[in-house]
Formats: structure tokens, C-alpha cells, sequence
């Protein structure tokens, strides 16, 4: 499969800001957080469900259990669960991805469960690790919710459907509360003017099939983006006179920059005319990753920002401030100057150039790369790299 996917798809493979609008809360999502009042047409037949059938409100979760923003967002399911009782169904579609090796064997788990709540939940405590024989065969469940997710073209998770209205990320409760009591609102008026409760999930698909809304971008070419040519950045890896240059938004604390710095040093291992500039877009819901941005920058001024950055993707859960002056000595640095560096005015105003670019180019999410200006958003695979260089 291509993996140069549309925004959409950085949910599963990159680390984003929450909606500001909707929000001042710092919660991780797994990509560009959207909604759209649009309805769309999302059947649940063969779903295993939680909540009773005549609820008024149906949340449709496309989930995997080894997606950390997944986890995440099941604990704010559980609060809207509780706080609205029997006029709240969730309904439960598996999304496994490729890059997550044990999330296929918990979805068929799952789907294979006589008691599908409480596996759905220890699933997510066990971040989707199974054993061997604990693995039973529900194929023909599993490929007909990734045949709803191709059709409803969902590429990341966590998505959700609140009555068919799209939401992308591990939104703050807020934002489904808002969501939910309005479509709660709806359900009612349908209630009053005749509908069952049992029908108002149906009424409202019925609505969507007659009037359907439009689906997302497929187009899964990396894009390119003008603003983004010859945009330069802090030197990272390869050749300085490269003739090709990919330019990577990055973030220390993000787990997903993690993994593509590690592709990108064996990219450019074997791609001598490729060169990576890093530019730092650090997230507020990573509490380190903002003095961690300026210990890259002040690295980089002893052209020590490879090495840098490597120990401390090696060292996510320790980037506060006494470990990155650390790494700056295990990277071979003047630890003096490193640290006056780090606190220096200079310093901050890099940093602020580096989010200010980020803002102009529509970077929401880490990692964000630019390849001779085409947008490859998340930790794609290599290949996706040589697309968007050709």
C-alpha cells in the first residue's frame, strides 16, 4: 500500500495540537484534529456495539489497540458512557495498522469475545498484546469494518462518527460532549415528532444516504507545496551540497519522530543526493518538548545536532532539563556553551522562526516533512520518500 497518505492519515503515524478552537486543553491526538457538521452513512450491522439499542446517540470508534492516542481517547468514551447512560451506544469498528504488529490479533480477539466490553477494555491496558491462545478466528468481522473504513475513507485512529458527523483525533471531552448534546437535542425532536427510539440511529442514516456528504481527499500522491520549496533549515543528516533536500518538522518528545529519525539516517545513508534540514515544532501537549527544541538549536551550533538528537530520541522519557545537558556532553559538546546557548535570546528566536514557518505552511502535526517541497505527513515508509523525491 502507498503510504504518502492524505493528511487524514498522519492520525496513526504522527503526534498533532489539539483544536485551539475548541480547546485550551493540551491533549495528544494522532493527527490534524477535524470535525465536520457533515452526516455521513456509517452502518453498524456486524459492529459489536456497547449501550442499548434504542439509544439516541451512536458513536461509531474506529479504534486500534496498540495506538496510543486510541487508549487515550477510550478513556474520554468511558466518561461520555457514564455521564449519559442509556441515551449513549457506541459501536466499534476495527482499524489495525500495518505499523502496529500486534493490533491485527487483538482486533480478531476482540471481535471473537463473548464478553465484548471487558475485552475491549483489557485490550487497551495491555496496549493489544494477545497470546498465542488467546488468538481465535473472527476474519470475516475484521474485513468487513476495514471495508467500512476504505469506504468511509478513514485512514488513521482514532476516527469517530457521532451519528455519522466525522471526528478525527483524541479530541477533549469537551468537544464530544458539544457534539454529542446537540445530536442528543436532534434525536429527541425526532422522538417527539414520531420516530421510535430504536429508529432515530436508522432515520438519521437514511437522511445521510439520501443527501451524502463528501468523502475526504484519497488522493494519496505527496503534495506539493509551493511556499515549501527551498525552505532551508538546521543541518541534520547527509551532505551539506546535497542537491535534494528534505526538510522534517520535528518534535524530540513525539514517538513517531522517533521512528522516522531512525529511517531518515539509513535514507540518507544510502541516498547521497539527499540531504535533511530539521526545523523544530514542538507540541503543547508534550511538557519537554519546548526546552528540548532549544537544546536542538543550541546544538546545532556546534554542529552537533545529529548525535544530539539521537541520544535524546534514545531518552524520550527523560528530556528535562538537567538530562539534555547530558546528552549535549555525551554528544561531545562545550557543555558551557551549550547551556548558555540554551537560555540564550538567539536561541528562542530560532525557535520562534522554526513555528512561525510551521504556521505558514500549515504544519499541525509532527513529524511534517517537505520533500523538494512535497508533503509527506507522519513516519511513512522509505518508499514514500523516494515518491515524493521523483
Amino acid at each position: 500500500m502507498r503510504a504518502s497518505i492524505a493528511l487524514a492519515c498522519a492520525l496513526a503515524v504522527s503526534c498533532s495540537a489539539p483544536d485551539q478552537k475548541t480547546t485550551a486543553e493540551a491533549q495528544p491526538t494522532a493527527a490534524a484534529p477535524t470535525k465536520t457538521e457533515s452526516r455521513f452513512a456509517v452502518p453498524i450491522d456486524g459492529l459489536p456495539t456497547i449501550g442499548d439499542r434504542d439509544a439516541l446517540v451512536t458513536i461509531v470508534e474506529f479504534t486500534d489497540y496498540e495506538c496510543p492516542y486510541c487508549a487515550k481517547a477510550e478513556k474520554t468514551m468511558r466518561e461520555l458512557r457514564e455521564a449519559y447512560g442509556r441515551d449513549l451506544r457506541f459501536a466499534v469498528a476495527m482499524h489495525p495498522l500495518p505499523m502496529h504488529p500486534h493490533a491485527r490479533d487483538a482486533a480478531l480477539v476482540a471481535l471473537a469475545s463473548t464478553r465484548f466490553e471487558e475485552t475491549h477494555a483489557h485490550l487497551f491496558d495491555v496496549a493489544g498484546v494477545v497470546g498465542e491462545g488467546e488468538k481465535r478466528a473472527s476474519f470475516e468481522s475484521l474485513a468487513n469494518a476495514e471495508q467500512l473504513g476504505a469506504k468511509l475513507r478513514v485512514r488513521g485512529t482514532p476516527t469517530f462518527f457521532v451519528n455519522g458527523k466525522r471526528v478525527t483525533g483524541a479530541q477533549p471531552y469537551a468537544t464530544f460532549d458539544k457534539m454529542v448534546s446537540h445530536e442528543l437535542a436532534t434525536a429527541r425532536a425526532l422522538v417527539a415528532s414520531g420516530t421510535r427510539r430504536d429508529r432515530v440511529y436508522e432515520a438519521l442514516m437514511d437522511e445521510a444516504r439520501a443527501n451524502p456528504a463528501p468523502l475526504p481527499d484519497d488522493d494519496d500522491a505527496p503534495k506539493l507545496v509551493p511556499a515549501a520549496v527551498g525552505v532551508s533549515g538546521l543541518p541534520f543528516l547527509g551532505r551539506d551540497d546535497a542537491a535534494k533536500t528534505i526538510v522534517v518538522f520535528t518534535d524530540l518528545e513525539c514517538p513517531y519522530c522517533k521512528r522516522l529519525d531512525a529511517r531518515l539516517r539509513e535514507f540518507t545513508n544510502t541516498h547521497s543526493d539527499v540531504r535533511v534540514v530539521l526545523r523544530n515544532h514542538p507540541l503543547p501537549m508534550h511538557p519537554h518538548a519546548r526546552l528540548a527544541a532549544k537544546a536542538a538549536v543550541a546544538a546545532a551550533s556546534q554542529n552537533g545536532l545529529a548525535r544530539f538528537v539521537e541520544i535524546a530520541f534514545a531518552h524520550q522519557d527523560a528530556l528535562e532539563r538537567a538530562s539534555l545537558v547530558a546528552y549535549a556532553s555525551q554528544a561531545g559538546l562545550d557543555v558551557s556553551r551549550f547551556t548558555r546557548d540554551l537560555d540564550s535570546d538567539e536561541t528562542a528566536r530560532a525557535l520562534a522562526a522554526d513555528e512561525a514557518l510551521a504556521t505558514k505552511l500549515d504544519v499541525t502535526g509532527t513529524p511534517s516533512s517537505f520533500v523538494e517541497g512535497k508533503l509527506v505527513v507522519g513516519a511513512q515508509p522509505l518508499t514514500t520518500f523516494e515518491e515524493a523525491l521523483h
